[in-house]
């Protein structure tokens, strides 16, 4: 397809209008029909999905791409095919390019382009769940592609063109869920349905809500306060129901129990440590150094430690996640879902391998963090002992 050549200031505006003008559904349908063009199902995972239709970095890239000379594969050949066939190709000619550009940007500021992303990941859970997500992806490029139909009888694959196509998978001429159409009238249909490829996602769920503490609809976690105390107990709750939604739609967990409260359940910390870990929770002063043990990062929204009342720590937009009943059983989960998804039959493999591997993780990490617990104990024990 030609594409327009305009000149001088008059190119600058009508590009940084036209793309300024440009919303989601063109850059999503550019990147569906990049998808299929590769013999790929519409559905991919999540983040490969914001980032092929993320104008900004895309602009940008072929910036990078046209000003390094820099020789394109035929995917990036193929995907500027695309977008110029829907009328969001790259301009031409500095002026345009410069304003098409720039329109890019103001576009993104209005549309909330970037900021998606922050809002996508802006959750321990969130977070854990789009890497597993990918790493599935990774592990196993099947999951999120495509299969072409064809007669059980016959072995040949069905068209559009035929005649009495089977009901489960087109109705008149429109497909039904997971069936596409190729240009040569081909029918296809996804390898896995959306919701069992999420279904791979909830072992490694499970060890993130569970280190954070919101597997626990009765009350808080150990030492901690119920997201809604009960005045006789605050570490217990009256309202279960109301609990489990506080920690379902919200991630919000109570607060420490008082010192006096948490030491009889946790009587490895002593109050020299409780009172320096509160600290270090609410400390809003920048520290990168990971050397002395604690950082602080974007203003408190990322902070780790190595000596926290959970031992190893990472805490994310106040969310405490400890290494030990945490990040280890993640991880175990995750190792054991990218075995399970190389089966034959990935879900069930997934989640089969998934879930030992949470099992595994969960036991190895409890059983590291009571001995953590014991030492800390004993140690305290003696000091108090000398002093």
């Amino acid at each position: 397809m030609a594409t327009r050549k305009p000149r001088g200031l008059g190119g600058f505006f009508d590009a940084f209008r036209d793309a300024y003008g440009e919303g989601r559904e063109e850059w999503s349908k550019a990147y569906r029909e990049s998808r299929k063009a590769q013999g790929k199902s519409e559905s991919a995972p999540r983040i490969d999905e914001m980032g092929g239709a993320y104008p900004t970095g895309i602009r940008l890239t072929e910036l990078a791409q046209d000003l390094t000379g820099r020789q394109l594969s035929d995917k990036n050949k193929s995907n500027r095919f695309i977008r110029d066939d829907l009328g969001i190709g790259t301009k031409q000619g500095a002026g345009p390019r410069a304003g098409q550009i720039l329109g890019t940007i103001a576009a993104d500021a209005t549309q909330d382009n970037t900021r998606s992303f922050w809002w996508l990941l802006n959750a321990a859970q969130a977070a854990g769940n789009v890497i597993a997500e990918k790493a599935m992806n990774v592990a196993n490029p099947s999951l999120y592609g495509k299969s072409i139909i064809t007669n059980p009888k016959t072995n040949i694959p069905y068209n559009i063109k035929d005649e009495d196509l089977p009901a489960q998978y087109i109705s008149g001429k429109t497909p039904k869920k997971g069936v596409s159409i190729d240009e040569d009238g081909y029918l296809y249909k996804r390898n896995f349905e959306p919701g069992d490829l999420a279904a791979l996602a909830i072992p490694t769920g499970v060890a993130i809500n569970t280190g954070l503490g919101l597997m626990t609809p009765f009350g808080g976690a150990e030492g901690y306060k119920a997201a809604i105390p009960s005045d006789e107990d605050p570490s217990k709750t009256d309202n279960v129901l109301g609990e489990v939604a506080l920690k379902y739609f919200m991630g919000k967990t109570g607060n420490l129990l008082p010192y006096d409260e948490f030491s009889q359940v946790r009587p490895d910390v002593s109050r020299e440590e409780y009172n320096k870990y509160q600290a270090w929770k609410y400390d809003k002063n920048e520290d990168w150094n990971p050397l002395d043990g604690d950082t602080s990062m974007l203003a408190g929204a990322l902070r780790t430690t190595t000596e926290g009342i959970h031992g190893p720590e990472l805490q994310f937009l106040g969310r405490s996640l400890p290494v030990t009943t945490g990040v280890i059983p993640y991880a175990s989960a995750l190792a054991g879902g990218l075995v399970g998804v190389k089966r034959d039959k990935p879900i069930r493999g997934g989640l089969v391998g998934g879930t030992a591997g949470l099992a595994i993780g969960q036991i190895a990490g409890n059983l590291l963090e009571q001995e953590r617990r014991r030492r800390n104990q004993v140690e305290n024990q003696l000091d108090y002992e000398q002093n």
